[in-house]
């Protein structure tokens, strides 16, 4: 019986050191912490500007592909481009999104096509639960006890070893390539183009070009696509109007119908329109940056020009 309770004793002492170091000690400012910086930009920009307004939504396929400055001097509406990354959890950006919208406003969203497919595990262990158990706990609340605990114990020993090195390199005022200063004030990546380009081209020669299966599509249902359906819910209740697009990506193949046939009843079904504009979204090669979700940002620019034209029958009309 003591060896039990020793042994009880020792268990409790280590979860409570862990929940101690990985909970209020240790962070990953480089990396985790830089989310909540990117999305607080974003986010005091929305406040900061009148309703109707247009919202982009997706992971960095909006952040790098898509420019609100273009598409607010097209459109003559405010914009706010809500990407940040694809391993953040979509119900997050949805739900910071949900709480600045109103009605007669626009919400885009060419969400990568493999978020409509993403588990329910991968959801509740994105980069934004790693930032909420360290630096924003009660948030996690809403995501249910299995949520909560998934959030609590995605941490490890290399977790520890990037938080020191990370920590020592803000300590000693070293930047990631790409951060909240980058960002334009709508929240567009900027800078990626020209000479900043050309290490990656071997990057982008060899990557694959991404194509969704039918068949694979839409699996995991109570993943992030129940996510995607209830915010899409939301606004018809709300009387925001939704458009579905499609993410940027290479032109070597054309996306199957098949491909869009799905995309377009999901969105319906859902009181929303999928717009697919006349290159389905689909460009050369050598106009994208690091992935092929990036474009640059001279054809960031461009494409979102294009993007306008489609976007403007769904704006709402000048009384």
């Amino acid at each position: 019986m003591r060896t039990f309770l020793s042994l009880l004793a020792a268990a409790a002492i280590s979860l409570a050191g862990y929940f101690l170091l990985f909970g209020f000690i240790v962070s990953r400012p480089l990396v985790v912490d830089q989310t909540s910086e990117l999305m607080d930009k974003k986010l005091a920009y929305a406040a900061a500007t009148p309703h109707p307004k247009l919202f982009i939504v997706a992971g960095s396929n909006a952040r790098f592909s898509h420019s609100c400055a273009a598409l607010e001097a097209a459109l003559h509406q405010p914009c706010v481009n809500m990407g940040v990354a694809a391993d953040v959890a979509l119900d997050w950006t949805l739900d910071k999104t949900r709480a600045q919208l109103a009605p007669g406003d626009l919400v885009y969203l060419p969400l990568e096509y493999e978020s409509y497919s993403r588990p329910r595990v991968q959801l509740q262990t994105g980069v934004d639960a790693a930032y909420r158990f360290r630096h924003d706990k009660t948030s996690l609340v809403g995501r249910g006890v299995e949520g909560v605990v998934r959030a609590a114990f995605m941490f490890s020993l290399p977790t520890l070893v990037h938080s020191i090195g990370e920590m020592s390199l803000k300590a000693a005022g070293i930047e990631r390539r790409f951060n909240v200063t980058t960002l334009d004030r709508q929240g567009d990546e900027t800078g990626h183009d020209g000479a900043k380009a050309i290490p990656y081209r071997a990057v982008i020669r060899n990557s694959q070009q991404v194509m969704p299966q039918p068949y694979s599509l839409m699996s995991n249902p109570d993943g992030s696509q129940a996510a995607i359906a209830a915010f899409l819910e939301w606004c018809r209740a709300h009387h925001v109007v939704a458009v579905g697009g499609l993410p940027t990506t290479f032109n070597d193949r054309p996306m199957p119908d098949a491909v869009l046939d799905m995309l377009r009843g999901f969105y319906e079904q859902h009181g929303a329109t999928l717009l697919v504009l006349p290159n389905r979204s689909q460009y050369p090669r050598a106009v994208f940056y690091d992935s092929p979700y990036h474009l640059r940002q001279s054809a960031q620019v461009r494409h979102s020009q294009l993007l306008a034209r489609g976007l403007r029958p769904f704006l709402p009309r000048s009384p």
